[in-house]
């Protein structure tokens, strides 16, 4: 009877529905962390957007730069990312950061969905402290767009939580790790861009997702058009082509014309899979600054990630 209860709590643990605290959780004083956002001091879950980590920075120099910038393909990058202490921390704490990529999107699974880029060790104070960890050219692939994982690994700071095959889950449960999905996009007029996404699903079993698109501020004086793809947006006709806030101009190609939010439902996925989706922006003025925030959702309302795409971003 023990046996079978342990299969099925491993079971829960791996599709990401169980949350198992570690034996015992970091004290506050020894405690280090990678902020989800902004507003993040390190409480465990954190709350708020989970993967646009603003402690993470990629600069094309080893000398850190004021905004980060979108890896250069076949190039040496470096990334930047700020290892933090919480009130009233004491002594050193030392670990290892170790850093990850995958195309950019949301429902990437952990580990199979992320390709190691390397790590460094450091021993953090009480002030925190910035690492470097050097990207090489020949790990930085096409088509130039990707998601960032930062994992902070220490025997005086273990994980709060066990990790499951949700990233998303995985980082807002953790303050050891950290997620980056930001792109910054050019658009000048009449010169339509494409960028892509990756639609994922991390989980061992058949799922329907939900795509939603958001700008809440800063919206674009322009257009932007979602290709889904032959076979996806055959599935999607198939499950009843739900959604709102876009019209149809193409035959894969969905526009969104309801800015502050445009949703698809039922998109069909198969286990661990993963589609590449494409983005068009188009303008034909000099359009002004503006943020897309692009996320998905499973069946159940469950946060899979997604990716913020920076338009016309002054540094």
């Amino acid at each position: 009877m023990k046996a079978k209860l342990v299969k099925v709590l491993i079971g829960l643990l791996a599709i990401g529905t169980l949350v198992v605290p570690a034996a015992s959780a970091t004290p506050y004083y020894r405690d280090v962390y990678v902020r989800d956002n902004a507003g993040d001091v390190g409480n465990e879950p954190s709350t708020g957007s989970i993967y646009f980590s603003p402690d993470i920075k990629v600069c094309w120099t080893p000398v850190p730069c004021a905004v980060s910038q979108n890896p250069r393909v076949g190039l040496t990058n470096y990334v930047f990312v700020t290892l933090r202490r919480k009130l009233g921390a004491q002594g050193n704490v030392d670990g290892y950061l170790n850093l990850y990529h995958s195309n950019i999107g949301g429902g990437t699974s952990w580990p199979g969905g992320w390709t190691y880029i390397g790590n460094a060790g450091t021993s953090v104070p009480v002030g925190g402290t910035t690492v470097m960890i050097t990207w090489p050219g020949w790990n930085v692939p096409g088509p130039g767009h990707f998601c960032l994982l930062a994992r902070w690994l220490s025997p005086a700071d273990p994980m709060t939580f066990a990790e499951g095959v949700n990233t998303q889950l995985n980082a807002q449960r953790n303050n050891n790790i950290a997620w980056r999905n930001v792109d910054s996009v050019r658009v000048f007029p009449r010169r339509p861009i494409s960028v892509p996404y990756t639609i994922g699903n991390p989980n061992p079993f058949d799922d329907r997702q939900s795509l939603i698109l958001e700008q809440p501020e800063r919206q674009f004086a322009g257009t932007v058009t979602i290709d889904l793809g032959r076979e996806l947006a055959e599935r999607w006709r198939a499950a009843g082509q739900k959604g709102v806030g876009l019209k149809q101009v193409g035959e894969t190609q969905f526009q969104i014309v309801e800015p502050k939010f445009a949703r698809l439902d039922g998109l069909a996925l198969k286990a661990e899979e993963r589609v590449e989706i494409g983005l068009t922006f188009e303008t034909d003025v000099e359009a002004p600054p503006a943020v897309l925030q692009v996320h998905q959702v499973d069946a159940q309302g469950g946060d899979l990630g997604g990716a913020e795409y920076r338009i016309n971003e002054k540094e």
